[in-house]
């Protein structure tokens, strides 16, 4: 026979009606965790230079390995004649630094010599301008002078010379032969004087009137262009010893750059091995924030894979290192636990086996991925250790009240910015009551005061 108050709960709930239950209400939190190493090896590749890690060899994900043994392998080649090439690149651009420095040197020397010749050039010029100007022109003036004032000397000599010959022969009634050859001599002295007094004034005519100014206009001319000539020197020997002083800095900051490049380039060499700092697990992807990471990375984690940079690649969980658990959890789950909460844990594949923990690590805020870190010490049985990387389901109690008065949660309305509900009468009339709600789970609702447990309310539609 069905008792009387189930059978009118039974009638009621098919109704739209439930009664206020006084029972044990609890809530709990689900969440998944993993089991990981506490100190793992991680490995990831931030290289200086090198871009190109492409896998050659790696070891399986859960392969059990020993301290020194190779765990992954990258590609080379392309990387050995990069070095190569930047090595015979870094020789060559020394080399250039080298012949350059002595190009320098020998600029600086030759720079000075040919300022020293120009400006040498320029004071000879300028000496010789000035002493044509103040010495040479009248000497040659007055040589030139003198040389017809000698000529109209010998001139009036000879004609005296023949005006004497003539006077002393005329003299005589008749001329001897001998008189006549001399006469005739002396007149031919006479005539050779006045030609060479014609030519004496036509080239002092010419020597003043165009040697002399040729000269000095020769003379100015090679003042100016040794002026000219200097000035161009001082202006483009400096700027060109300038230059290669400037382009010498370049070719040792290109050679320091380069040099630089080698140097990280050939320290990037150490990442295209990793070999197992200790004997331990290889699993793939990264353990950051007390999370492992995989993703997509596992489709690169193979022979012929080009990996990513910048991010956990690998880990070693190692062998003499215990196992945590740890969560990334969504900050509304975190805010209702709080450390030193009692967890149920059950690794996957392993419902028979329950393990019992305590949170003892709550991150206060969230990570840059927007999840609060917990971290969780659990009592495993004393014949299972979990496997590295193994998704454990945690089931935490959050709340609990062993003598709660409870209904269903959609029998509550808001009203008056509280909360309320409808009870029905024994009468069969109803009447709205406001109460004071407790905790909420998906289902149930605790009410701390305004009704009491038997009384059945109404369930809106």
């Amino acid at each position: 026979m069905i008792p009387r108050l189930l059978l009118l709960t039974a009638t009621c709930a098919a109704a739209g009606e439930a009664p206020v239950v006084r029972e044990p209400f609890r809530i709990e939190k689900e969440f998944t965790a993993t089991a990981l190493p506490a100190e793992p090896a991680v490995f990831s590749l931030d290289p200086a230079s090198w871009q190109s890690f492409v896998v050659e060899t790696i070891a399986d994900h859960g392969r059990a390995v020993k301290k020194g043994e190779v765990v992954v392998a990258f590609e080379r080649e392309d990387y050995d004649r990069k070095v190569e090439d930047l090595k015979r690149a870094v020789e060559k651009e020394r080399l250039a630094v080298t012949q350059a420095e002595a190009g320098v040197a020998k600029l600086e020397k030759d720079t000075g010599l040919q300022l020293t010749a120009f400006q040498r050039a320029k004071a000879e010029a300028d000496e010789d301008l000035d002493y044509f100007k103040k010495t040479g022109r009248p000497a040659a003036e007055k040589q030139a002078a003198h040389s017809v004032e000698m000529a109209r000397f010998r001139l009036a000599g000879e004609q005296e010379e023949l005006k004497q010959l003539n006077a002393m022969y005329a003299e005589d009634d008749l001329t001897e032969e001998t008189e006549e050859i001399i006469l005739k001599r002396q007149k031919f002295a006479v005539e050779d004087a006045e030609f060479d007094l014609h030519e004496a004034e036509r080239r002092v005519d010419r020597t003043l009137k165009v040697e002399l100014p040729r000269q000095q206009e020769a003379y100015e001319k090679a003042a100016a262009e040794a002026a000219l000539t200097l000035q161009q020197a001082e202006a483009t020997l400096p700027a060109a010893l300038e230059s290669a002083k400037i382009d010498l800095a370049a070719a040792k900051v290109s050679l320091e750059r380069q040099a630089t490049e080698l140097d990280r380039l050939e320290k990037d060499g150490s990442l295209l091995t990793w070999k197992a700092p200790a004997d331990g697990i290889v699993l793939y992807g990264g353990i950051e924030d007390g999370e492992w990471q995989l993703g997509e990375l596992a489709k690169a984690l193979r022979p012929g894979g080009s990996v990513p940079l910048k991010r956990g690649l690998l880990s070693l969980a190692p062998a003499a290192e215990p196992v945590h658990v740890t969560a990334g959890l969504d900050p509304a789950i975190a805010a209702q636990l709080a450390e030193k909460a009692h967890v149920s844990l059950h690794p996957a594949g392993r419902d028979d086996l329950e393990a019992e923990g305590t949170i003892v690590a709550l991150a206060p805020l969230p990570g840059i991925d927007g999840k609060r870190q917990v971290k969780l010490d659990v009592e495993w049985p004393e014949d299972f250790t979990p496997v590295p990387a193994t998704p454990v389901a945690c089931r935490a109690v959050v709340y609990q009240n062993e003598e709660a008065l409870t209904l269903p949660k959609n029998a509550l309305h808001s009203a008056d910015g509280g909360w309320a509900v409808t009870v029905k009468l024994a009468d069969g009339n109803t009447e709205t009551r406001p109460v004071q709600r407790g905790r909420v789970d998906d289902k149930k609702a605790e009410i701390l005061s305004g009704v009491e447990a038997g009384q059945v309310v109404v369930i809106p539609d």
